[in-house]
């Protein structure tokens, strides 16, 4: 009885729960020599494979 119950939330669950893409987590560091965002200066980029949507910029 417990195996039904367990499986039947789990199945609930996965309806109102959205499924989580993994690589979507994936961060790489990256350096540039001239960030608008710094107004020119240099900064360190956290960014996805293709070097955009970046997460945070520190301005160095």
């Amino acid at each position: 009885m417990y195996r039904m119950l367990e499986r039947a939330g789990s199945r609930l669950l996965g309806m109102f729960v959205a499924e989580v893409d993994a690589s979507a987590a994936v961060c790489y560091v990256r350096n540039y020599r001239a960030c608008w965002q710094c107004a020119g200066r240099p900064c360190e980029a956290c960014c996805d494979s293709q070097g955009q949507n970046c997460q945070y910029i520190i301005c160095k």
